[in-house]
């Protein structure tokens, strides 16, 4: 199967755009959140956060609920299609209390589990280092580096410039740094991409991984020259094979990341899975599009498990 080739971007980023002067506005609640509620009733405030920027306008929940009613409305008696759209929303927020508790004075201190440390030290062990590809759910990017730090492990992150709440270069600028901050906290170091020379984040990642580093990658289309197409939830997902492509230069394990909480359960599991293959010989395009395949099998797996966590629901296309 031949990847889609995306053509390099040419559009310049907004100075300023409508969202950020919305979260702007909405940062100090959610700071004041942060710091004065308790964690076990962030879940609840968000949601009612969320539910009061619908009834005013601000959050439009109909484009999740459709979709989620589509793909999994039908195995669910009683699904409310915009009660899910509401939860969904209520995970990023909750995300941001953390961001925020973390960079706040005393930090953020959840407790949070790292399941499947082994496949990483097997990884290790190998010599050619690990790259860790993160699914795309609502408490992945704070709670996995901080799991795998607390674990001992130095993890650098290959990320985009636009990576935290903000698009423009305002945002980048300002409030984009408050998330930067709370991450590296964690990390190594922080790989970012430029793309008017994306070979170069390639390259840098490449050497950390000859001397057996580990390379962390969020799951998603954001960037990225190619594209594979996985099936899921009964539609198509696109997702970046930056992550297999690495694994596949440098002999590297490709390990799936998962960052999950349990309905009730107040501590967030970060599962590492069995490594996916990576087949280094044969056509690229096959052995990339397999590889994204399996990571969509047990995306879709953790996805019915922990639907509302999922933060990928606008880019799931269904059939007509």
């Amino acid at each position: 199967m031949t990847l889609r080739r995306r053509e390099r971007s040419t559009t310049t980023r907004p100075w300023l755009t409508r969202e950020d002067v919305a979260f702007a506005a909405e940062l100090p609640f959610l700071w004041l959140f942060a710091l004065a509620v308790p964690e076990r009733h962030w879940p609840s405030v968000c949601r009612r956060l969320e539910s009061a920027k619908a009834g005013l306008g601000l959050f439009e929940p109909a484009p999740v609920a459709r979709i989620a009613e589509r793909a999994i409305g039908s195995s669910q008696p009683g699904f409310d299609a915009r009660a899910f759209a509401l939860d969904s929303a209520a995970g990023r927020s909750e995300h941001h209390l953390q961001i925020l508790r973390a960079i706040s004075p005393g930090g953020w201190n959840a407790g949070i589990e790292l399941v499947g440390r082994e496949h990483v030290d097997a990884a290790l062990a190998a010599g050619h280092g690990a790259v860790l590809w993160v699914a795309h759910f609502c408490f992945n990017a704070l709670a996995t580096k901080k799991a795998m730090a607390a674990a001992g492990y130095r993890v650098s992150h290959l990320s985009r410039p636009e990576h935290g709440f903000s698009k423009s270069r305002v945002g980048i600028a300002t409030v984009n740094r408050l998330r930067v901050r709370a991450e590296l906290a964690h990390l190594d170091g922080r790989i970012v991409i430029d793309r008017d020379k994306p070979m170069a984040a390639t390259l840098a990642a490449q050497r950390l991984l000859k001397r057996n580093g580990i390379v962390s990658i969020t799951a998603g289309a954001w960037e990225g020259q190619r594209l594979a197409t996985v099936d899921l939830l009964g539609g198509k997902l696109e997702l970046a094979v930056g992550a297999p492509g690495l694994a596949r230069l440098s002999g590297a394990a490709l390990l799936p990341v998962f960052a999950l909480r349990d309905p009730g359960d107040a501590t967030l599991r970060v599962i590492v899975e069995p490594p996916i293959r990576v087949a280094n010989d044969g056509d690229a395009d096959a052995a990339l599009q397999e590889a994204a395949q399996r990571f969509g099998e047990l995306m879709e797996r953790h996805v019915r498990g922990h639907p509302a966590q999922w933060r990928d629901w606008k880019n799931l296309k269904l059939p007509d």
